[in-house]
């Protein structure tokens, strides 16, 4: 039994081998490549321009400018605010509105914030013509003589010039004008009435605004003085009011009182040209001085512009109204500022913006892009060609009170032309 111990271990081994799997023999890699394939070739991507830079030039405006009101006028100034944006791919134009005057308006803050923010001035602001002034004396706006392109400075009338001066430099161009002058009705009066014999003939009523406003005297009677040969100011620039033309329009007044043209009690009670406009309006007036805007935007067809009569005929009117003025000092800016100037003043859409909206165009450009009858065109620039920067304020301060006594002197019968005239003049003597 001991002896078959080793066989049968030898049998129980083979068993064992047999029920077990055969080995897996191990995969045969294949040889190792000589070369390695290349890899694709880097490729280094080409440079793109970087998009430019855009420059936001910021226009500080009143609320009568205000792109962002409702109505055509305001979608006309919008829309030409944003095509400069178009046109210009590194510019774009950022509008403020502010109040026009008093605390927290346009000079209020100009003022202010050259001192306190100087980093949050406009390039460009538009300011009241004699807020213009004040800007300038201050040192907030930039002269722009050296600047203006030659054909939009060739381009202003002479009022326009003289509007936008401080102390002989150019600090501004008037962009939305007013003037007074006359409406009258062509089915009572055959021709217009340039002078004041045409005025004195033409047995019609003749309205304009004798009451005068905070005591001063209004433009219709500062424009007659003006136009018989009167000076406001004397060699050295004092105020003054000179005898001889003031006794010349009183007589005038004195003279259409007595032909039933003019009546003291209308006249004297009315203070502003919207009164006038409202008598011409409903035809009890023939002859009506009146507010340039309210004319063209809202006449009529049987009324037809001329300018107020005076003694000779020549043609007078004083001019006020918006005025762009140039605040950034850097060179690069101003530079940018002047293409806005410019884009604003193109003839044909700056002329169509003005007779739209009723305002008077600063340049000739501007004028002949109306549509309009050529008499009524020849009318508007013989009183463009002809109208006179409205007066310094000191200047109406001195002389108005006494003026608008004389007037009234007249008119109530309390004195006469002469007396009246060498009374005002006296008072205005320094």
């Amino acid at each position: 039994m001991r002896s078959s111990g080793p066989a049968l271990l030898a049998m129980l081994a083979m068993l064992l081998a047999g029920c077990l799997p055969a080995a897996t023999p191990a995969p045969t890699l294949p040889p190792p490549t000589s070369t390695p394939t290349p890899l694709p070739p880097t490729t280094t991507p080409a440079l793109l321009s970087p998009a430019p830079l855009v420059t936001t030039l910021t226009l500080w405006v009143p609320p009568e400018l205000n792109p962002y009101d409702e109505g055509a006028e305001a979608a006309l100034l919008a829309e030409r605010l944003e095509s400069f944006g178009q046109a210009h791919e590194d510019l774009q134009v950022g509008v403020i509105v502010k109040k026009a005057q008093g605390r927290g308006g346009l000079l209020d803050f100009l003022r202010t914030a050259s001192v306190a923010a100087p980093s949050v001035l406009p390039d460009l602001v538009v300011l009241r013509t004699a807020d213009l002034r004040v800007a300038a004396w201050s040192g907030l706006l930039q002269p722009l003589d050296s600047l203006l392109p030659e054909e939009l400075a060739a381009e202003r009338f002479p009022y326009a010039v003289a509007l936008g001066q401080v102390d002989g430099q150019t600090v501004g161009i008037p962009f939305a004008v007013e003037v007074e002058h006359l409406a009258y009705r062509p089915s009572l009066i055959a021709r217009p009435p340039v002078t004041w014999t045409d005025v004195l003939s033409s047995g019609t009523s003749f309205v304009f605004p004798a009451a005068g406003q905070e005591n001063g005297v209004n433009d219709a009677t500062l424009v007659q003085y003006l136009g018989a040969g009167g000076r406001l100011t004397d060699g050295e620039g004092k105020p003054q009011l000179e005898v001889e033309p003031l006794t010349a329009v009183l007589e005038f007044y004195t003279q259409a009182v007595a032909a039933g043209v003019i009546s003291p009690t209308v006249v004297r009670s009315i203070t502003h040209t919207d009164g006038c406009w409202s008598l011409f309006q409903n035809g009890q007036a023939g002859m009506a001085v009146v507010n340039s805007r309210r004319f063209w935007t809202e006449r009529e067809s049987m009324a037809a512009p001329a300018a107020i009569p005076t003694k000779d005929g020549r043609v007078v009117a004083l001019a006020r109204g918006w005025t762009l003025a140039l605040v950034t000092a850097d060179p690069q800016r101003q530079g940018q500022a002047m293409e806005l100037l410019a884009w604003l003043f193109d003839p044909e859409w700056y002329g169509t913006w003005t007779q739209y909206t009723g305002y008077l165009p600063a340049t000739r450009g501007g004028l002949a892009a109306w549509n309009m009858p050529e008499e009524e065109r020849a009318v508007l620039e013989a009183l463009l060609e002809g109208a006179q920067a409205d007066p310094l304020s000191m200047v109406r301060a001195a002389i108005g009170p006494p003026l608008q006594e004389a007037l009234d002197g007249v008119l109530s019968g309390r004195l006469s032309p002469a007396e009246a005239a060498a009374d005002a003049a006296r008072e205005v003597e320094p």
